[in-house]
C-alpha cells in the first residue's frame, strides 16, 4: 500500500492559472500531482547536484521556497 504524505506551497495565481491551462486539469490538486508526476518521469529534466553546504537560515521558509518566491517574485516577511 502507498504511504500518502500532504504538502503545501505558495504559488501566484497566474502560475496556478498557467498549469491548470498546461496540465488540462481543472482541479489545483490534479494539475500538481500531474505536474510532479511529470517531473519525476521526463527524460530531459536535469537534477542540480546539491550544495557542497546548505547555508543556515533564520525562520520558517525552507531555502528550496525562498528559490522559487525569489524566481517569481513573490515577497515574504519573516514573523
Amino acid at each position: 500500500m502507498e504511504r500518502l504524505v500532504i504538502v503545501q506551497t505558495k504559488l501566484p495565481e497566474d502560475v496556478l492559472a498557467e498549469l491548470k491551462k498546461k496540465t488540462g486539469e481543472k482541479t489545483t490538486k490534479e494539475a500538481l500531482a500531474k505536474a510532479v508526476d511529470h517531473f519525476l518521469e521526463c527524460s530531459h529534466v536535469k537534477i542540480a547536484p546539491k550544495a557542497a553546504k546548505a547555508r543556515r537560515r533564520s525562520g520558517r521558509i525552507p531555502v528550496y521556497l525562498d528559490n522559487i518566491f525569489k524566481q517569481y517574485r513573490i515577497s515574504v516577511s519573516n514573523e
